[in-house]
């Protein structure tokens, strides 16, 4: 059961950051380049250069 329950949430994290692309180029993103928004939404890029695109343009750190 263990197991099981494990694969079911891999499936479920895989799909959800599959899912995304970066608000800049629309290339699949890389989870370790983030940012928050003003309003405290995390937002993800493929890369540290559209990371500060976004920043620069949103305001955001």
């Amino acid at each position: 059961m263990k197991t099981l329950l494990t694969l079911a949430t891999l499936a479920f994290a895989s799909a959800t950051f599959g899912a995304e692309k970066c608000p800049v180029s629309g290339k699949d993103v890389d989870v370790n380049v983030k940012s928050r928004t003003a309003d405290g939404k995390t937002v993800f890029f493929c890369c540290p250069k559209c990371k500060v695109k976004y920043d620069k343009a949103n305001k955001t750190k």
